[in-house]
């Protein structure tokens, strides 16, 4: 092959190479011409076509990332700022996708990652006045969720005190009724002892009482038929006068046997009210 030949294939292939290179940007250009209108779909399309063209093409790729955010299909347009930044050598356009990739997830209300983001794109462009100003506002925006989220902790801690202490004061309130009511039980069952005994003993003392009456009327009943017997049977004898010391001896006897019946009726009849101790603790 001869040198012109050789020539030629080289200018047709560098002909070739700035028309497909003319023809993508051509296309990215038309997307952004949509993109300016509104029209992100068709931005979009045209995006697209350009990097099937040349996948290498990063300016379409993040006018594409603009584009999908524009729609909201975030985590398509993070792909697109990722891919962007990662490979380009250009550091104004890294910069740029680091501070795109920061608004969305700033959108995305992830601030920490928005944060990051924000402090790379500073670390390569430290004079971009819309990225530190994002950068502030996020910054901001962390401390303000930091400290609402302590308060909150803090609320929440002492609502948990508040119903501890209260559960622990239904608990002692709970345990102070059970034991009253035992308490109460056992009194009830004590004074209902106590009631039995005295019931039993009164029985008891009734019992002795008419039986010692009984013996009494039965003495008399057979001192009576035996003096009428007597009577009846043999002559009465006479009469015996008293002494005054026999007859004071007497009435003394019969005395002191009406004080003993008096004080067993007492001891019978009188019975004292029981007093309830009230507990004083």
């Amino acid at each position: 092959m001869t040198l012109k030949n050789c020539l030629f294939i080289l200018f047709i292939l560098g002909f070739s190479i700035a028309s497909l290179a003319q023809s993508e940007r051509k296309i990215t250009r038309k997307g952004n011409s949509q993109y300016e209108t509104g029209n992100f779909v068709d931005a979009e399309i045209y995006y697209k076509k350009a990097i099937e063209k040349n996948s290498e093409l990063l300016e379409a790729e993040f006018n594409l990332g603009d584009a999908l955010m524009k729609q909201e299909r975030f985590d398509e347009a993070l792909e697109a700022f990722d891919k962007v930044s990662s490979t380009t050598e250009d550091l104004s356009l890294k910069a740029n996708a680091l501070h795109n990739k920061g608004n969305v997830l700033l959108s995305q209300q992830d601030l920490e990652g928005a944060l990051e983001s924000y402090e790379d794109a500073l670390r390569i462009n430290p004079k971009d006045n819309e990225t530190r100003y994002n950068y502030a506002y996020v910054k901001k925006q962390l401390e303000q969720q930091q400290e609402q989220e302590q308060e909150q902790d803090e609320e929440n801690k002492d609502e948990n005190k508040e119903d501890q202490e209260q559960k622990e004061d239904n608990k002692d309130k709970g345990d102070q009724k059970n034991e009253d009511s035992e308490n109460q039980d056992q009194e009830n069952s004590e004074e209902k002892d106590q009631d039995k005994k005295d019931d039993q003993q009164d029985e008891g003392e009734n019992q002795e009482d008419e039986s010692k009456q009984d013996q009494k009327d039965k003495g008399q009943t057979e001192g009576e038929e035996s003096d009428e017997e007597m009577k009846g049977d043999k002559p009465q004898p006479k009469e015996n006068k008293l002494s005054p010391e026999e007859a004071q001896r007497l009435l003394d006897a019969l005395k002191q046997e009406e004080d003993k019946v008096q004080e067993k009726m007492k001891k019978h009849k009188i019975k004292g009210d029981k007093v309830k101790i009230e507990k004083d603790w």
